[in-house]
């Protein structure tokens, strides 16, 4: 029997807004949660609250172009330009390149956040992504990354390294709802969360239950809301609660929802960097994927190995040290397991 009182001490000492979960393929080992998912409504952050998912999507976003390819609807190992032919560089990069972060597309938040960073000084990250991605929301978002994509030459040769780019996960998430001939979301809910009964989970922050904030800056003693805004990208969109996330880590555990191919091929790491929708983790033998949209942070560690997955939800920036902490002694305490 594992001894859980460290898991509780770390949840207590740093007492982040939000709620974590320990859970291994059959039960929910050890939980917390603590804070308001709306404070201006007094609505407490519980183990069912929904909140943004932020990078933590493209797990779904991997998985669904792994489960087209392996029904012959796309073909991972085309080049981009079978999809994509308006973007500049497509015929030179392959989906596979793209799944696995090194195709050397830029990465359009970044060249976002410069501009961003000049109308907003001194803001913080979470101040910063709120009005970078509300402004794509506006319908014509997909050719507005395009465009931008296009004045930008490449990172790097296609293959010759590995950089985390959220323009991948961006672009494959419209090259799932072309093929599959229905909007993201729909193909989600259609082939992930309705079959395994993850019923509050849904693309499009605007379906948070808890509202976002950043307590980097207080108005009269009180964290400032940043909101839910309605982004609904694959590289970020994804909304869910730590219940129905518990689900998605037991069929995580099991392997189930994919083919044992495309498992395989999901966590085939390249360049030592990251497998498709997975990353290593910094405790030992662990993967993991995290995420941040507006002031949502999400947190996702698993061993198959030990048959853990620790998932962790705020909807609060916290600070960045407080939050290192936090995570470094979390990681920490995992790995001794």
């Amino acid at each position: 029997m594992r001894d859980l009182n460290g898991y509780q001490a770390i949840n207590e000492k740093y007492h982040l807004n939000g709620a974590t979960i320990l859970v291994d393929a059959n039960r929910l080992l050890s939980y917390w949660q603590n804070g308001m998912a709306d404070f201006a409504k007094q609505v407490p952050f519980t183990l069912n609250t929904t909140s943004g998912l932020g990078s933590l999507s493209k797990q779904f976003t991997a998985d669904s172009v792994l489960l087209l390819n392996a029904a012959g609807a796309l073909n991972i190992d085309a080049p981009l330009s079978d999809y994509l032919p308006e973007y500049r560089y497509a015929t030179q990069i392959t989906l596979r390149q793209m799944l696995h972060m090194a195709s050397g597309i830029p990465d359009y938040t970044e060249l976002l956040l410069v501009d961003y960073a000049k109308k907003i000084p001194n803001a913080s990250e979470s101040h910063l992504s709120y009005p970078l991605l509300k402004d794509l929301n506006h319908g014509d978002a997909f050719q507005k990354v395009v465009d931008l994509l296009n004045q930008h030459p490449l990172d790097f040769a296609p293959d010759e390294k590995g950089a985390y780019s959220n323009s991948n996960y961006f672009l494959l998430g419209h090259i799932i709802a072309e093929v599959a001939e229905m909007p993201l979301g729909d193909y989600l809910q259609q082939h992930f969360f309705q079959p395994l009964g993850m019923t509050k989970t849904r693309l499009g922050t605007k379906f948070s239950e808890a509202n976002s904030y950043d307590d980097l800056d207080f108005t009269h003693g009180k964290p400032v809301a940043l909101g839910r805004g309605d982004y609904n990208g694959g590289d970020g969109g994804v909304v869910s609660s730590l219940a129905d996330l518990a689900t998605w880590a037991q069929a995580t555990l099991r392997r189930q929802v994919l083919p044992d191919s495309a498992w395989v091929e999901a966590l085939t790491f390249t360049h030592d960097f990251y497998g498709m929708g997975w990353m290593k983790s910094k405790t030992r033998g662990w993967l993991a994927h995290n995420g941040h949209v507006f002031g949502y942070w999400a947190y996702f560690d698993v061993s198959f190995e030990k048959q853990l997955v620790h998932i962790t939800l705020n909807n609060m920036s916290s600070g960045t040290e407080a939050r290192k902490a936090w995570h470094r002694e979390m990681a920490d305490w995992l790995g001794s397991l």
